[in-house]
């Protein structure tokens, strides 16, 4: 899947849904950035394509994806819905023990992840290279579940740690 541009927020600003937002789901997400422009990238090839990686959300307005053709399509274009967080780490950073990515709803822990590897995103960019063509900047985020609920339309605090440190901490608000 594709995102625009305008929907990654890298700087935790709060998140105002607009009003015909209903409810919004949520997936975890790793994400590498690509350092490279290329396309039809074979496997064994792709980690010379990209630099540092983060871990992040994907929020997705539910009421959106309703059955019809486009509606994946409109959810996944609502700007700011791309919590993709910088600075990013280098990718020796997968894998190593003691670092996990925590998210947190309103103090309490809904997500925790100890996995991910160079592996993953190498195979998740020859996948995606096979369609798109990729240029330096691009992020591919992966998705490590399938969407959940986060919020109706109440406000909600979102924060996540990584390698024990702070890397979202932000407020959707109605």
């Amino acid at each position: 899947m594709v995102r625009p541009d305008t929907t990654w927020e890298k700087d935790n600003e709060d998140f105002y849904p607009p009003e015909f937002v209903q409810e919004l789901t949520y997936t975890p997400v790793l994400f590498a950035r690509v350092c490279k422009p290329g396309r039809s990238v074979g496997e064994q090839f792709a980690d010379r394509y990209f630099d540092s990686i983060g871990f992040g959300i994907l929020l997705y307005p539910e009421n959106l994806i309703d059955g019809k053709e486009t509606g994946i399509c409109e959810a996944t274009m609502v700007d700011h819905t791309s919590f993709l967080t910088a600075p990013m780490y280098n990718r020796i950073t997968l894998g190593q023990e003691g670092n996990v990515f925590r998210l947190c709803k309103n103090g309490e822990k809904i997500y925790e992840y100890d996995g991910g590897s160079v592996e993953m995103i190498k195979k998740a960019l020859s996948e995606a290279t096979r369609y798109i063509f990729i240029r330096t900047g691009d992020m591919i985020a992966i998705e490590l579940e399938p969407r959940k609920p986060l919020c109706g339309r109440e406000d909600t605090a979102v924060s996540a740690t990584w390698c024990e440190n702070s890397i979202l901490d932000f407020n959707i608000v109605f």
